[in-house]
């Protein structure tokens, strides 16, 4: 952290605007401004509070860090930060962290009492403030506007932004008013922050044209004003974004190419990356950027379920029939297996193909191991997903892909969004005790993701990029037995020597498969209220790993989409 960084007068704070004049500029005068860097901790949650914090630039996030954090809410310019410990004399109850390089007006406790006791507008200004922060607490996360302000930021010296900013605004004119701005010779961030204002005032969507380094006074105004931030390189980025890259943490980053160094990804840690191989598929991800931007883009998720989780691709043949266009795919578990081959651009008979030779012909759970690790040595499951998808990345994916895994070293979720995507795979379908866990040099140790998360839709919706579809098959994984008539002779006193007991009864697997959706119930049940559409297709006779039943699972999910027609012919309109 950076104190006392800049004179910048904090004229454009909506907070100070209710100060009289005189107390104002006496405030700016004293004032103690600091500077945080991007994923730096302003104070955590316990500690004594001694001063609150205007944001004049940035974004500083809430952050509540109980056995797993959560973001409570996102403040911007213009808001105020710790002042709730203030005035209760409390313990921070929450803590706070900036998202982005951010300047701020730090305020003693004195001060600030001091302000709302002489001056009646701050204390007004002041509850407004609070009053608007709790309401967007109390909103659910999926329910927030998609982002307005759009920075685009060229990292190579030798890259241009102004065509991808022309395409994109383009492509958002027929949903509002697009604005452009670049840099215009504005003299510090205060003027650039006014011109953004001015924009956003008279705009549906403002996008900030960058090509500046990570010290260009425009380009530092773009990165701290954002809501969001697409970084475009050919893989060649300036060093000082490397030098440098806390501010471009959590952006989106597109490659103008077919591959992006790791090392780059591991120094950036974007949120999402997409290889653009040629012009089409950049202007096709523009495209989908716009539809995103715009609440448009349509994303489904699949719930694990074994066997049963081909149900899904009948519910996708469907939808694609009904004119759904799907831009955003996500699963766990064996859904995400779904989503991967969904992300791929697969036509509905090379879907159905791949599961049919894949599990019915190479019937990957027959792979049985001394049972130290797990009952299945994983080697055949790995083999099938290289044969599918040989060194494909995540970021090469024409369609935007996550899927989930549970670390239970760190007892957290995990999701993919960059990397091999036979790797995330293959730890998203890491049953414990079935496979092998997967540890990770970062000192996780990766399993199924439907230990945590069985149907992460929260995750997808979180974004507020569009109506989400959810597909569940967990509701029903019932075991029930499938044999009828008397057993043979042998085989009912096998059973009676091996397990004690003369019913037919589960596979170990089965049993562990059953164990954890018993264990995720309340989650999955947590997850469809953040979905816009639940399809719950009719699975309950198939066992959970009979992947001989791939037809009757992909005709029940069919069913499920017809079903739902025909008692709503409108069901589907919001996702056309």
């Amino acid at each position: 952290m950076d104190a006392d960084a800049d004179t910048d007068p904090f004229g454009s704070v909506e907070l100070l605007q209710g100060l009289s004049a005189p107390r104002r500029q006496r405030l700016i005068e004293q004032a103690n401004r600091v500077r945080y860097r991007a994923g730096e901790w302003l104070f955590r949650e316990g500690d004594s509070a001694d001063c609150a914090y205007i944001v004049q630039a940035g974004r500083i996030e809430i952050v509540s860090e109980g056995t797993q954090r959560e973001v409570l809410r996102t403040i911007k310019r213009g808001g105020i930060v710790g002042e709730l410990a203030l005035l209760r004399r409390t313990a921070r109850s929450a803590s706070a962290r900036a998202i982005r390089d951010c300047e701020l007006l730090e305020l003693s406790r004195e001060d600030f009492e001091q302000m709302i006791l002489e001056d009646n507008r701050f204390a007004l200004s002041l509850c407004r403030l609070m009053s608007a922060q709790l309401a967007e607490h109390r909103t659910p996360a999926t329910n927030q506007a998609p982002p307005r302000t759009v920075a685009i930021i060229a990292l190579d010296d030798d890259l241009l932004v102004d065509e991808a900013a022309d395409r994109l605004a383009q492509a958002l004119a027929s949903a509002g008013e697009t604005a452009i701005l670049r840099a215009d010779g504005a003299r510090d961030l205060a003027d650039h922050a006014a011109l953004i204002d001015r924009a956003e005032a008279n705009s549906r969507w403002v996008i900030l044209a960058a090509t500046g380094g990570p010290a260009d006074p425009w380009t530092r105004a773009c990165l701290a004003e954002a809501d969001r931030i697409v970084a475009l390189s050919r893989g060649r980025p300036n060093g000082q974004w490397l030098e440098h890259p806390t501010a471009l943490h959590g952006c989106e980053l597109l490659i103008l190419g077919r591959s992006v160094p790791e090392s780059m990804l591991d120094v950036i840690l974007p949120h999402a990356v997409q290889t653009l191989a040629d012009e089409s598929a950049t202007r096709r991800s523009l495209a989908l950027s716009a539809r995103r931007l715009n609440g448009r883009a349509v994303g489904i998720v699949f719930s694990g379920g074994g066997a049963r989780a081909f149900a899904h691709l009948g519910v996708v043949e469907e939808l694609r029939a009904a004119g759904v266009q799907i831009d955003r795919v996500a699963g766990a578990s064996m859904g995400a297996l779904v989503a991967a081959v969904l992300a791929r651009e697969m036509d509905d008979h090379a879907i159905y193909e791949t599961f049919r030779h894949n599990f019915v012909e190479q019937h990957p759970s027959r792979d049985y191991t001394l049972p130290v690790f797990s009952l299945i040595r994983g080697r055949k499951t790995l083999h099938l997903l290289e044969e599918t998808f040989g060194r494909t990345r995540i970021e090469q994916l024409p369609l935007r892909f996550f899927c989930v895994s549970a670390d239970l070293n760190g007892r957290s979720l995990v999701v993919h969004r960059i990397g091999l995507l036979r790797d995330a795979l293959f730890a998203s379908l890491a049953i414990p005790g079935v496979f092998p866990p997967i540890p990770t040099q970062e000192g996780r140790l990766l399993v199924d993701g439907g230990v945590l998360d069985n149907l992460p839709v929260e995750t997808m919706a979180r974004d507020g990029e569009g109506p989400v579809i959810a597909v569940d098959v967990t509701g029903s994984l019932a075991w029930r037995p499938r044999q009828t008539g008397r057993p043979s002779l042998w085989r009912a006193r096998a059973r009676a020597l091996i397990s004690g007991q003369h019913g037919e009864l589960p596979s170990l697997a089965e049993t562990i498969l059953l164990t954890l959706t018993v264990g995720g119930r309340d989650t999955v049940l947590a997850a469809r209220r953040h979905a816009d559409l639940v399809l719950t297709p009719a699975v309950e006779r198939s066992g959970l790993l009979e992947w001989g039943q791939l037809p009757k699972m992909r005709e029940a999910g069919r069913e499920s989409v017809r079903r739902l027609l025909e008692s709503d012919p409108e069901a589907l309109k919001r996702f056309l």
